[in-house]
């Protein structure tokens, strides 16, 4: 799956994982989407609540150095008896971004479930809807399990189409801005989530680029470790890991004669872990470019293909139920 359940730590409480971050142009002229689904099988494994205290971070780099000069933070009360949650947003601005105990300044509040005004433009939805990401989990894990304990390369696992996601819910903080509230033409994104913990903040997720833990990190301490840190700090802390599962499965597949130098232009590819985005370009994570990531784009056959260094496909395709108007995504499943 894109992040889900994707470390030890972020299991302790599905509330702070994150699922998937997404980027992608309004419906209304020069306005730009951001969402953070959190809570992989809200309803069945946790709570289809978010948690009271912890922060859910959109981090903005506006200057292209992967450090946030700009974020805007939403924060929960403690859910009521009908498990609606009071939030707040706040933007930071500057150093500020980077900090875990400065507020910002408070620019919308209202309640889980309602789509709440911003000052100035923009408005914001958060609650429980469907799952928006699609994956034919079950597949892979026989595709990485051949790879890894018996050396083979065997793309007919993916031949039974299974999007392993479907059914299931997560919930989602949607929040719309205006392309001038974003700080620069040209930004790259990144969602985080942390918690207090004896005294202290703890990082428990980081996401942006879809399934680059998942797909090419197989060691759950890794795991652990990368979304504790920091995407400026991706390529010399993670970039040997991705660089020899990819070499493996090329060489494997017998997709390109040189696995190790085609290995470190995927590391290139892939960090550091961020989502670029540009509002005046056309939307899309996939095989024609990147910019953003759209719903509806595939993005797992592109890591696959990338990972494989040949077209590949897990024959999952999106799901249905998609709102073309705000908060975009599909309602939530009956349960």
């Amino acid at each position: 799956m894109s992040h889900h359940l994707d470390s030890p730590t972020a299991q302790e409480d599905g509330r702070v994982d994150i699922t998937d971050i997404y980027i992608f142009a309004g419906e209304a002229a020069n306005t730009t989407v951001l969402i953070m689904a959190v809570n992989p099988l809200a309803g069945e494994v946790s709570p289809t609540t978010f948690r009271a205290g912890a922060l859910y971070d959109f981090k903005i780099d506006t200057n292209a150095d992967v450090i946030e000069d700009l974020g805007y933070r939403v924060t929960f009360g403690e859910p009521d008896s009908s498990n609606v949650q009071r939030i707040e947003l706040r933007r930071l601005e500057g150093s500020a971004a980077a900090e875990f105990d400065r507020n910002g300044k408070l620019i919308a509040e209202g309640n889980t479930g309602e789509v709440i005004a911003i000052a100035g433009s923009g408005r914001l939805w958060t609650g429980l809807v469907a799952d928006p990401f699609f994956f034919n989990l079950g597949a892979f894990g026989q595709f990485a399990k051949l790879i890894l304990e018996e050396n083979r390369f065997d793309p007919s696992v993916f031949d039974t189409a299974e999007n392993a996601l479907a059914g299931h819910n997560v919930t989602a903080i949607v929040l719309e801005l205006p392309n001038s509230a974003l700080g620069a033409e040209a930004i790259q994104l990144w969602g985080t989530t942390t918690i207090q913990h004896d005294g202290n903040w703890k990082t428990i997720n980081r996401a942006a680029t879809p399934l680059v833990q998942q797909v090419f990190i197989q060691d759950e301490h890794l795991k652990d470790a990368y979304n504790k840190s920091l995407p400026k700090d991706d390529v010399a802390k993670y970039g040997e890991a991705i660089a020899a599962f990819t070499a493996k499965v090329t060489q494997l597949a017998g997709t390109t004669t040189n696995p190790q130098a085609y290995a470190q232009q995927v590391v290139q590819f892939l960090l550091p872990d961020v989502l670029t985005y540009n509002p005046k370009l056309p939307v899309g994570y996939g095989f024609a470019g990147r910019n953003g990531r759209a719903l509806a784009d595939d993005t797992p056959d592109l890591i696959l293909s990338l990972l494989a260094n040949t077209p590949f496909s897990d024959r999952v395709g999106k799901p249905d139920g998609l709102r073309a108007h705000f908060p975009y995504l599909a309602e939530a499943n009956a349960k």
